[in-house]
C-alpha cells in the first residue's frame, strides 16, 4: 500500500501536466480572470512539457529558468517566478503579472507585455529588445545592463527603477515617468523622450545624444557629464549637474535662450560642454575654471564670480557687476560684450577684441590690455588707474570722466577718442601722435599736459620729466623683475629635471661608486644652493652651467655602470 501511495504521489504531476498539455486552448474571446487558468503554481516546470496556452494560468512561484516559451502568458500569474534565462521571444504576456519575478538574463525579444504589471521584478542582463511594454507598471524594477534598445515604453511607468548601464536606445519612452530612477551610464541615445518625466532621476554619464526630448521634464535630474550633444526640444529646468555636451545653441539665440545655471556653484565641474552660448549663468560661480574652450557668445553672466578664470569666446555676452578680479581674457573675443560695473582688476586682456564693448563704470585698475582693439569701445567712468593700454588700437573709443591716473597708452592709436572729463594725470603717451585729450583733467600743470598730450614734445619741465623717469624705472625694476622670476622658474624647473634623470638612473642599477656619478649628485646639490642665492641673470647662468656640468656627468661614456647589472644597493 505504502509503495502504491509513494508512486501515486510521483506520477500524480505528470499525469496533471500531460492533461493540461492535451487539453484545449482557451476560447480567445472570452477573457479570462487572471490565474484563473491552469493551476502551476509553484512547481519546478524547467523539464516538465507545457500547454499550448497557458492564458491566465497560475504561475506564481513556479520555476522556469532556462525554459523555451512559446505558449501564449496573456494574464497569466507569474508572481514571483524564476525565469532565468528563460527564452520568451515574441510571447504574448500582455495584462501578465510578473511582480517580483526573476527574468535575470533572459531573452524576451519582441514579446508583448503591454499593460503587465512587472514591479520590483528583476531584468538583469535580460534582452527584451523590441519589446512591447506601452502602458506597463515596471516601478521597482531592475534592469541593469538589460538591452532594451527599439523597446516599446510609451506611458509606462517606471518610478524607482534600476537602469544603470543599461541599452535603451532607438527606445520609445514618451509620456514615461522615470522618477527617481537610476540610469547612471544608461544610453538612451536616439531614443523618443518626448514628455518623459525624468524628475530626481540619476543621468549621471548617460548617453542621450540625438534624442527627441519636446517636453521633457528633467526637475532635481542630475546629468553630470550626460551627452546630450543634438537633443531635440531639450529644456534641462530645474537639473543638476553639467553636462558634457549640449545641443548647439542656434546661431541667432537670444541671450539667456540656452541652458539655465542661474545661481549655481559651477566651481567643482571639470567637463563643461563646448558651447553655452545664450545660457543663464546669471550670479553663478565660476571662480578659478579653465573656460578657454567653451563659447559663451551672448551667455548672460550677469553679477556672476569669475576671478582667476580662463575665458577666451565672450562676444555679446553681459557681465555687467560680474566679478573678474584676475582674470585672463587674452586674446579673447568681446565684441560687442557688456561690462558695464564689472570688476576686472589685474585682469588680463591684452590682445583681446574688445569693439564696441561697453565697460561703463568698471574697474579695471592695473588690468592689461596691451595690444588690445578697442575701437568704439566704451569707457565711460570707468577706473583705469595704472592700466596698461600700451600698442592698443582704440578709434572712437569713449573714456568720459574715466580715471586714467598712470595708466600706460604708449604707442597706443587713438584717432577719434574721446577723452572729455577724464583724469590723464602721469597718463603715459609715447609715441602717440592722434590723441585728442581736449576736455581731459590733469593734476599737473595746464602748459604741460597741453604739451605732453597734444604735441608730444620734450620740452617740460625738468622736474616732471624726472618724476618721468623715475615712474619709467620703476616700471623698468618690475618689468625686469618678472622677466627675472620667468627665468628662474626656467632654471629651476632645469635644476629639478636633474635630480630626477638622477633619480631615474639610481632606480635603474646605476653604479654608486662610480666618479662621474658622484660628480653628477655634486653638481644637482651645488645648483641647489647657487639657485638659491641667484639674485639676477649672471646667477641663473652660473646654476644652468652647473646642471650642464651634472648633466654631461650623467651622458659621458662610461661615466655611470650599472653594478653587477642590477640595481644600485641602497645608501
Amino acid at each position: 500500500m505504502r509503495v502504491f501511495l509513494r508512486l501515486l504521489t510521483l506520477l500524480t504531476p505528470t499525469v496533471i501536466l500531460a492533461a493540461v498539455t492535451q487539453a484545449p486552448p482557451a476560447s480567445a474571446e472570452a477573457a479570462c480572470r487572471p490565474g484563473s487558468g491552469v493551476d502551476l503554481s509553484g512547481r519546478n516546470l524547467t523539464t516538465a512539457a507545457l500547454p499550448a496556452d497557458l492564458t491566465c494560468a497560475d504561475l506564481h512561484g513556479a520555476t522556469l529558468d532556462g525554459v523555451r516559451l512559446r505558449a501564449p502568458l496573456t494574464r497569466a500569474n507569474l508572481r514571483g517566478a524564476s525565469l532565468k534565462g528563460a527564452d520568451l521571444s515574441t510571447v504574448s504576456m500582455a495584462g501578465a503579472d510578473l511582480r517580483e519575478a526573476d527574468l535575470t538574463e533572459a531573452n524576451l525579444p519582441g514579446a508583448d507585455a503591454r499593460g503587465a504589471d512587472l514591479r520590483e521584478a528583476t531584468l538583469d542582463d535580460a534582452m527584451f529588445a523590441y519589446a512591447h511594454l506601452e502602458g506597463a507598471d515596471l516601478r521597482g524594477v531592475r534592469m541593469v545592463r538589460a538591452k532594451a534598445y527599439n523597446a516599446q515604453f510609451d506611458g509606462a511607468r517606471l518610478t524607482g527603477a534600476d537602469l544603470r548601464e543599461a541599452s535603451v536606445y532607438y527606445a520609445d519612452l514618451r509620456r514615461a515617468d522615470l522618477t527617481d530612477v537610476r540610469a547612471a551610464g544608461a544610453r538612451f541615445y536616439n531614443a523618443i523622450l518626448i514628455d518623459t518625466v525624468f524628475h530626481r532621476t540619476d543621468l549621471t554619464k548617460a548617453e542621450m545624444y540625438s534624442t527627441a526630448a519636446d517636453g521633457a521634464t528633467f526637475q532635481d535630474a542630475d546629468v553630470t557629464e550626460a551627452n546630450l550633444r543634438d537633443a531635440t526640444g531639450l529644456d534641462l529646468a530645474g537639473s543638476k549637474g553639467v553636462p558634457t555636451d549640449l545641443p548647439a545653441p542656434g546661431a541667432n539665440c537670444e541671450p539667456g535662450s540656452g541652458q539655465r545655471y542661474a545661481g549655481r556653484d559651477l566651481t567643482g565641474v571639470s567637463d563643461f560642454p563646448d558651447d553655452l552660448s545664450c545660457a543663464d549663468l546669471t550670479g553663478a560661480r565660476l571662480d578659478g575654471l579653465n573656460l578657454s574652450s567653451v563659447r559663451l557668445d551672448r551667455a548672460i553672466l550677469r553679477k556672476a564670480s569669475l576671478s582667476g578664470a580662463r575665458l577666451r569666446s565672450l562676444k555679446g555676452a553681459d557681465l555687467r557687476q560680474a566679478r573678474l578680479i584676475g582674470a585672463d581674457v587674452g586674446s579673447g573675443d568681446l565684441t560687442g560684450a557688456d561690462l558695464g560695473s564689472a570688476v576686472l582688476a589685474t585682469a588680463n586682456l591684452g590682445s583681446a577684441d574688445l569693439r564696441g564693448a561697453s565697460f561703463k563704470g568698471a574697474d579695471l585698475r592695473d588690468a592689461r590690455l596691451g595690444s588690445a582693439k578697442g575701437d568704439r569701445a566704451d569707457f565711460t567712468g570707468a577706473m583705469m588707474e595704472h592700466a596698461d593700454l600700451s600698442s592698443g588700437q582704440y578709434f572712437d573709443a569713449v573714456f568720459r570722466n574715466a580715471s586714467l591716473i598712470g595708466a600706460d597708452l604708449s604707442s597706443t592709436h587713438l584717432k577719434g577718442a574721446s577723452f572729455q572729463g577724464a583724469n590723464v594725470t602721469d597718463m603715459e603717451t609715447a609715441n602717440v601722435d592722434d590723441a585728442d585729450l581736449s576736455g581731459s583733467t590733469s593734476e599737473m600743470p595746464v602748459g604741460w599736459v597741453v604739451v605732453l598730450w597734444l604735441l608730444g614734445l620734450a620740452a617740460a619741465a625738468l622736474a616732471a620729466r624726472m618724476a618721468l623717469g623715475v615712474v619709467r624705472r620703476r616700471r623698468a625694476a618690475v618689468r625686469e623683475r618678472a622677466r627675472f622670476e620667468d627665468s628662474r622658474r626656467a632654471v629651476e624647473e632645469e635644476v629639478t629635471s636633474l635630480g630626477e634623470e638622477i633619480d631615474l638612473l639610481d632606480q635603474a642599477g646605476t653604479d654608486a661608486e662610480a666618479a662621474d656619478w658622484h660628480e653628477a649628485l655634486d653638481a644637482y646639490d651645488a645648483a641647489k644652493e647657487a639657485l638659491a642665492a641667484a639674485r639676477d641673470e649672471a646667477g641663473l647662468k652660473a646654476v644652468r652651467d652647473i646642471v650642464h656640468r651634472g648633466r654631461d656627468a650623467l651622458t659621458r661614456p662610461g661615466g655611470t655602470r650599472r653594478k653587477g647589472g642590477g640595481r644600485r644597493e641602497q645608501r
